[in-house]
């Protein structure tokens, strides 16, 4: 074991879930930030000794070390070095099948393709939805290759933790009223009004860069 490594790791975990739980005005700074150094640190620990497996960081640990892997801003060439050695540990039972499914459809979503999975949610007129799914129709029997559980049940327990999923509010140039939104979806537009001036407004989800 190495505790020093695991508590490293678990520390991190939660400064970044910290930073996710700022306000809406301090939230993008605050992950910038925190996301810059923990893939730094993790760059060096995997250059070092390889994917931080259980027997070396614990369950939590492990835990911690994907959720680091599943925030690296816009470095997806390391996301995918991390899901190689992820992989592998995976194989060696250094980690948990569904990890890999995580990550694998975090970097998915992340380059612009479609999920295999259905582990990335979104919100979308008071439900929580797969997020651009790879034929829905089998999608439970990939997840049964890696050990996930039926997509209607990973819904469903999202549902009980956090409450159905709510818009997201911006506020109107003109006057300055709040103005509930689903956000687009990549490549797609929308127009949104504002019901106090009649402000209007197009939102355009423009696609992730080239890697």
């Amino acid at each position: 074991m190495r505790p020093d490594l695991r508590s490293e790791l678990v520390h991190r975990a939660e400064r970044l879930q910290a930073a996710h739980e700022k306000t809406e005005r301090d939230r993008r700074e605050a992950v910038s930030e925190v996301e810059a150094d923990n893939v730094a640190w993790l760059r060096s620990v995997v250059a070092e000794i390889g994917w931080p497996g259980r027997s070396m960081v614990g369950s939590d640990g492990a835990d911690a070390a994907l959720m680091l892997a599943q925030h690296t801003g816009r470095d997806h060439v390391f996301q995918r070095q991390c899901l190689d050695l992820l992989r592998r540990a995976a194989e060696a039972g250094e980690a948990a099948p569904a990890q890999v499914a995580y990550l694998t459809d975090r970097i998915l979503l992340a380059e612009g393709h479609q999920q295999e999975y259905g582990t990335e949610l979104i919100g979308r007129d008071g439900q929580w939805l797969a997020h651009r799914l790879r034929d829905p129709a089998t999608v439970d029997d990939r997840r049964a290759t890696l050990s996930l559980g039926p997509l209607a049940d990973h819904i469903a327990s999202v549902t009980a933790r956090h409450g159905p999923p709510k818009p997201s509010v911006i506020a109107c140039d003109e006057c300055g009223a709040a103005i509930e939104v689903w956000l687009p979806d990549l490549g797609d537009e929308q127009t949104i009004s504002c019901a106090a001036c009649g402000w209007t407004v197009t939102l355009i989800a423009g696609a992730p860069p080239e890697t």
